[in-house]
């Protein structure tokens, strides 16, 4: 909007509210009375777009498979959190953190048949070291992406018809959307890997199932965490404390402290 451009509609997806959220879009768009959708993007949608003047389609974050576009009449692009075609998937930033360092950036590339695959139109590459969290990589990747969406836009032609490259399939990696297993909390896991697994989640939100005495268990979503090497003779994950703000528990090779978390109902 602040290069001139009008932003004809909104489309998102229904977000749990506990690790994922919509609000200030919709805010955003409400203040602008800019029309959202929580459905899935159609045909139709993007065909009525075009008929009242859309001249390009931008993704970011979207989960759903957008149809084709007909490049003749707009353009179509994702800006996705990886350097591609390295670190392809909805949600490869985990995976970035934990095995991949040198996916770490992000693409601008056309939308094609297949998720994350389309030519290449922008990228960047990001340096991160091995005490980078989820937190600083997404930041570093928020505030270096608008001004290259921009740059990109200013110039879509161009870019569209003379920089684009395809991706080299051979050297993709592809992960899948990170399921409870893998960001299970595991009281037997090392400070060390349950350390990688707090940087690679961090606000992302992370699981883990806590027994007190009488037996009690719950479901958590954790966003914070500290860990530290100690030896014990405790039990692995014995509660130790429980307040409102923390929790502590043993793990194979020291502490875990639990900082910031609610209760999964």
């Amino acid at each position: 909007m602040a290069d001139g451009h009008e932003i004809m509609h909104i489309f998102t997806f229904p977000c749990d509210g506990m690790f994922a959220f919509n609000n200030q879009l919709k805010d955003f768009a409400a203040h602008f009375q800019i029309p959202v959708s929580e459905h899935e993007i159609e045909s139709q949608n993007i065909s009525d777009l075009i008929k009242q003047g859309c001249e390009l389609f931008i993704c970011a974050g979207y989960p759903y498979k957008i149809p084709p576009i007909n490049n003749e009449k707009a353009y179509g692009i994702n800006l996705h959190p990886a350097l591609l075609p390295r670190g392809r998937g909805i949600m490869p930033l985990p995976y970035v953190i934990m095995n991949d360092n040198k996916a770490a950036g992000f693409t601008i590339h056309k939308l094609a048949p297949n998720f994350d695959s389309g030519d290449i139109l922008y990228q960047k590459a990001i340096d991160i070291d091995e005490h980078t969290d989820v937190e600083t990589l997404s930041a570093k990747i928020a505030i270096r992406s608008p001004e290259a969406v921009s740059i990109v836009i200013k110039d879509i032609k161009n870019y569209w018809n003379n920089a684009a490259r395809a991706q080299d399939n051979d050297k993709a990696s592809s992960y899948p959307s990170p399921n409870e297993e893998i960001r299970s909390l595991n009281w037997n896991e090392t400070a060390k890997e349950l350390c990688l697994k707090g940087r690679g989640f961090g606000r992302f939100g992370m699981i883990g199932v806590i027994e007190n005495d009488m037996g009690v268990r719950q479901k958590l979503a954790v966003f914070n965490f500290s860990v530290w090497e100690e030896k014990h003779n405790h039990k692995i994950g014995i509660m130790l404390r429980s307040s409102s703000r923390e929790i502590i528990i043993t793990i194979k090779d020291g502490y875990i402290c639990l900082k910031e978390f609610q209760v999964i109902e």
